[in-house]
């Protein structure tokens, strides 16, 4: 896991959600590499009267996560990725409804490890799903099971070229939604800076800046731009005479890749120029040669996710050009990177004071190692906390946990928190309760609230699963709002309608299964946590599906209601 930067592909896996997965996928076969004209997809359909969509994304850490439907399916959660080649499926345990025609085996390359491949399989002829617009006859290479774990940060994949090359992809990151529009009839109007695009063989845009890593000369830089990138910037040192090492880069594991692990040093830059903005003391990454990301393309780089978040940007590869516009975050500086002087673990901390933090917060657990405080997601990696001031702690550069106390000063939650990232609205996980090492949830004393609620929570449940729609409408306020996490949202007369319909069509219930419940009360409102377990029984077979919920109670004229409920899909194992 790497602690110190935001280099690969898809970050956010397991432990904090800063880990790393994959770098750029590299599907090797038989076949020939196929050029940008060969992505062309034979079918292109908007819906009927429209010649663009507006899609949501979610961000995570500089990622924009869409939701994309294979053949039909319900929505998976898939990074839109520039510097992908494909589109990678990596939650194999979702191909086996997706009515995949695998025609062969592939090899699929990352970074990291030296560069070695793990096995894939390659689908034919699959359709996409984005937003409305139908794409068919596309590709999709399928992470086997055999290849190791298939969760990758609770994402199912990457699409990338095949989008890209067809469509024209507007991303406005100050709403936080991706526009597709038909080339053809895409006409800019705009007043951005328009930079030509290049492509390798395997799809992926190249543009042209200009770096300055000590401040005294300044290069032109060839980067490949690439959404899928968490990281704000790298760099391959020696690939030009004026990119070195800068002073008081580190040596460290920049990230995981398909491959293995992404070694190399993390240091600033003093300028980078692009799309007609300076950047000054950019976090930069350097990447040993050995990682396999270095020297593709005849690039010295690769553009990430830190900087093509200041700009809306305009992907039309049709005219192989992007056109950027800054945005209101253009102008923020670079997250403060942690200086040395700083502790580097916890030793400062007394023993005895560490207790205070050890337990179990939500599916996240700090506990003691090595006289350290240790974070752990559950079922993920570790990291070793670093103090930072009182009730701080750093994670890595970019994120930091703190610690809430109560007025008797006994700590009761704990934050997470990006720092100098989206700054109107902080990307932050929400708190969900402190269970002091060696006690549950369930073991300490439950307020009178917290069981009314629990007991609604079963309530509401099990009005679901009887298409009891007089329970549903007791239980759900008039204004209940029910928001997934592609964007959609139910309201009550959307709930009541479809338990209306199963019941008419005498469809047959769902099961639900509710675990790792957490629950805190607020005033007259009680929120619950947990993770909702759906089983369905279909063509003879039960279906399972994860969720992550969160679900908000309010006491109205003395009678507890739930008023809003969200939803996450999240991978099984």
């Amino acid at each position: 896991m790497c602690l110190k930067s935001s280099f690969c592909k898809l970050a956010l896996v397991m432990a904090f959600g800063i880990g790393f997965v994959a770098a750029t996928v590299s599907a090797q076969s038989a076949q020939p590499e196929r050029r940008m004209a060969d992505m062309r997809l034979p079918g292109v359909n908007f819906p009927a009267g429209k010649s663009f969509v507006e899609v949501p994304f979610e961000v995570e850490s500089n990622l924009m996560v869409i939701p994309v439907s294979i053949n039909g399916s319900s929505p998976l959660r898939f990074v839109l990725d520039t510097g992908a080649q494909g589109t990678f499926l990596h939650n194999s345990s979702a191909a086996d409804s997706l009515h995949l025609k695998i025609t062969e085996t592939v090899q699929v390359r990352g970074a990291g490890g030296g560069g070695a491949a793990i096995e894939a399989s390659m689908a034919e002829n699959v359709s996409f799903n984005i937003g409305g617009i139908e794409c068919s006859g596309g590709r999709m290479a399928v992470r086997k099971r055999s290849s190791g774990s298939s969760s990758m940060a609770g994402h199912d994949g990457v699409i990338g070229r095949e989008v890209f090359a067809n469509l024209v992809v507007e991303v406005d990151w100050e709403k936080r939604v991706v526009r597709f529009y038909e080339s053809a009839k895409y006409k800019y109007s705009g007043k951005g800076m328009v930079l030509p695009l290049t492509f390798d063989e395997g799809g992926r845009p190249y543009t042209m800046a200009a770096v300055s890593v000590t401040g005294d000369k300044k290069a032109a830089v060839k980067l490949v731009v690439d959404t899928g990138g968490s990281h704000t910037l790298s760099l391959n040192v020696g690939s030009k005479p004026e990119i070195s090492l800068p002073e008081g880069a580190r040596k460290t594991v920049l990230g995981r890749g398909v491959s293995g692990e992404i070694t190399g040093h993390a240091g600033r830059v003093k300028s980078f120029e692009f799309g007609g903005q300076t950047l000054r003391d950019v976090p930069t990454d350097f990447p040993d040669e050995s990682s396999g990301t270095a020297g593709i393309g005849g690039r010295q780089g690769n553009l990430g996710g830190g900087v093509l978040r200041r700009f809306k940007v305009i992907y039309d590869y049709s005219r192989q050009q992007m056109i950027v516009e800054p945005n209101k975050f253009a102008g923020e500086l670079f997250g403060t990177a942690m200086p040395e002087n700083v502790a580097a673990n916890t030793a400062k901390v007394s023993p005895s004071a560490l207790q205070d933090y050890i337990g179990k917060y939500g599916n996240k657990e700090i506990s003691i190692k090595d006289g350290a405080l240790y974070y752990q997601r559950i079922g993920g990696r570790g990291a070793v906390l670093r103090a930072t001031g009182k009730d701080k702690f750093a994670l890595n550069t970019d994120a930091q946990i703190t610690f809430v106390r109560d007025d008797k000063g006994i700590v009761y939650d704990m934050l997470i928190e990006w720092v100098d990232r989206d700054k109107e609205i902080l990307k932050r996980e929400l708190p969900v309760g402190h269970q002091p090492a060696g006690q549950s949830q369930s073991e300490r004393e439950l307020s009178s609230a917290e069981r009314e609620v629990r007991k609604l929570e079963r309530e509401w449940l099990d009005a679901y699963e009887k298409h009891d729609a007089e329970a549903m409408n007791r239980i759900l306020s008039d204004d209940f709002k029910l928001t997934f996490s592609n964007g959609s949202v139910q309201t009550k007369a959307d709930v009541l309608a479809q338990l209306k319909s199963a019941r008419d069509s005498s469809r047959p219930s769902p099961k639900f299964m509710t675990e790792e419940v957490q629950s805190r009360v607020e005033g007259d409102t009680v929120i619950l946590t947990g993770r909702l377990i759906q089983q369905m029984e279909r063509d003879g077979q039960t279906r399972t599906m994860q969720m992550r919920y969160t679900d908000t109670y309010a006491k109205r004229q003395g009678r507890w209601q739930v008023i809003a409920s969200q939803l996450t899909r999240i991978q099984t194992q």
